[in-house]
Protein backbone atom coordinates (compact mmCIF):
# COMPACT_ATOMS: atom_id res chain seq x y z
CA UNK A 1 0.00 0.00 0.00
CA UNK A 2 1.31 3.15 -1.02
CA UNK A 3 2.13 6.00 2.06
CA UNK A 4 -0.47 8.15 0.61
CA UNK A 5 -3.32 5.70 0.71
CA UNK A 6 -2.13 5.02 4.11
CA UNK A 7 -2.11 8.23 5.50
CA UNK A 8 -5.64 8.42 4.25
CA UNK A 9 -6.66 5.82 5.73
CA UNK A 10 -5.07 6.64 8.95
CA UNK A 11 -7.01 9.82 8.38
CA UNK A 12 -3.14 11.51 8.84
CA UNK A 13 -1.92 14.46 7.28
CA UNK A 14 0.45 13.30 4.82
CA UNK A 15 3.49 15.19 4.32
CA UNK A 16 4.82 15.66 0.80
CA UNK A 17 7.48 13.71 -0.13
CA UNK A 18 11.24 15.27 -0.41
CA UNK A 19 10.70 15.09 -4.51
CA UNK A 20 7.38 16.88 -4.86
CA UNK A 21 8.69 19.93 -2.33
CA UNK A 22 11.94 19.79 -4.69
CA UNK A 23 9.99 20.06 -7.58
CA UNK A 24 8.18 23.06 -6.20
CA UNK A 25 11.07 24.87 -4.73
CA UNK A 26 12.39 24.40 -8.10
CA UNK A 27 9.13 25.52 -9.44
CA UNK A 28 9.42 28.71 -7.22
CA UNK A 29 13.03 29.30 -8.58
CA UNK A 30 11.52 29.24 -12.37
CA UNK A 31 8.84 31.31 -11.46
CA UNK A 32 10.64 34.11 -9.93
CA UNK A 33 13.75 33.75 -12.98
CA UNK A 34 10.72 34.59 -15.29
CA UNK A 35 9.23 37.34 -13.74
CA UNK A 36 12.92 39.15 -13.33
CA UNK A 37 13.12 38.35 -17.08
CA UNK A 38 9.95 39.89 -17.77
CA UNK A 39 10.56 43.06 -15.65
CA UNK A 40 14.02 43.47 -16.81
CA UNK A 41 12.45 43.30 -20.49
CA UNK A 42 10.10 45.60 -19.66
CA UNK A 43 12.61 48.04 -18.44
CA UNK A 44 14.59 48.00 -21.36
CA UNK A 45 11.90 48.68 -23.59
CA UNK A 46 11.18 51.51 -21.46
CA UNK A 47 14.32 53.18 -21.11
CA UNK A 48 14.53 52.69 -25.26
CA UNK A 49 11.03 54.68 -25.41
CA UNK A 50 11.80 57.26 -23.53
CA UNK A 51 15.54 57.52 -25.19
CA UNK A 52 13.17 57.57 -28.78
CA UNK A 53 11.19 60.50 -27.42
CA UNK A 54 13.86 62.22 -25.67
CA UNK A 55 15.67 62.35 -29.45
CA UNK A 56 12.28 63.45 -31.20
CA UNK A 57 11.82 66.43 -28.72
CA UNK A 58 15.42 67.62 -29.26
CA UNK A 59 14.77 67.17 -33.39
CA UNK A 60 11.73 68.87 -32.58
CA UNK A 61 12.69 72.07 -30.58
CA UNK A 62 15.75 72.42 -33.11
CA UNK A 63 13.67 72.75 -35.85
CA UNK A 64 11.25 75.16 -34.41
CA UNK A 65 13.96 77.07 -32.62
CA UNK A 66 15.54 76.83 -36.26
CA UNK A 67 12.27 78.63 -37.63
CA UNK A 68 11.92 81.03 -35.03
CA UNK A 69 15.86 82.17 -36.35
CA UNK A 70 14.71 82.99 -39.74
CA UNK A 71 11.70 84.57 -38.43
CA UNK A 72 13.37 86.93 -36.13
CA UNK A 73 16.28 87.81 -38.79
CA UNK A 74 13.71 88.51 -41.42
CA UNK A 75 11.95 90.83 -38.71
CA UNK A 76 15.27 92.24 -37.98
CA UNK A 77 15.83 92.94 -41.97
CA UNK A 78 12.45 94.79 -42.54
CA UNK A 79 13.10 96.93 -39.15
CA UNK A 80 16.02 98.42 -40.57
CA UNK A 81 14.96 98.91 -43.70
CA UNK A 82 11.99 100.47 -42.68
CA UNK A 83 14.62 102.43 -40.13
CA UNK A 84 16.64 104.18 -43.16
CA UNK A 85 13.73 104.87 -45.14
CA UNK A 86 12.58 107.07 -42.04
CA UNK A 87 16.04 108.21 -41.52
CA UNK A 88 16.52 109.41 -45.61
CA UNK A 89 12.72 110.37 -45.62
CA UNK A 90 13.87 113.10 -42.65
CA UNK A 91 17.67 114.09 -44.26
CA UNK A 92 15.37 115.00 -47.50
CA UNK A 93 13.14 116.69 -45.57
CA UNK A 94 15.78 118.47 -44.07
CA UNK A 95 17.44 118.99 -46.94
CA UNK A 96 14.31 121.03 -48.90
CA UNK A 97 13.36 123.22 -45.87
Amino acid sequence: MCLRRRCKAMKFKCRPSREASEREEEMGYLLRVRFAAFFAGAAAASLGGIYMLHKDYKVAHESIAKQMKNLHESLDGRISAIENLKATEATTAEATE
